[in-house]
């Protein structure tokens, strides 16, 4: 009887662990695939670089190839300029873009991918 129910005890515990091995190994795949579709994102550049009052320069940064559109909003969130519309490879992509036409006022940068938007604020003096 004592050896049946060590048995029992024993089988229980493998059992045991080899559920909690599989349930840890699932969350590890789990979490594993978001730094996956983490590369699907574009990642919009930490600043402006502004070569003089009305000139910029920012960096759009892709794990893959990916569909962008950008454009500036001003703050209401009316489009003022488009400045990019196409197809990108992976890499760091820097565009220029030319503010003379825009009035002094708040406005931000969007970008537009096929996963996410992203924008960034910046004021024009």
């Amino acid at each position: 009887m004592k050896d049946s129910l060590e048995t029992l005890r024993d089988v229980l515990l493998v059992f045991s662990v080899v559920l909690l091995v599989f349930v840890l190994y699932r969350r590890l795949l789990r979490v594993l695939g978001k730094k996956e579709k983490s590369k699907q994102y574009p990642s919009l550049g930490e600043e402006l670089i502004w070569k003089d009052n009305r000139q910029a320069t920012f960096s759009v940064t892709l794990e893959e190839n990916s569909y962008l559109m950008l454009s500036i909003y001003n703050s209401e969130g009316i489009k003022q300029v488009d400045v990019i519309n196409g197809e990108y490879s992976i890499g760091t992509h820097h565009f220029d873009v030319n503010m003379q036409t825009l009035p002094a006022g708040r406005y931000y940068l969007k970008v537009i991918s096929a996963h996410q938007e992203a924008s960034r604020y910046f004021d024009l003096a």
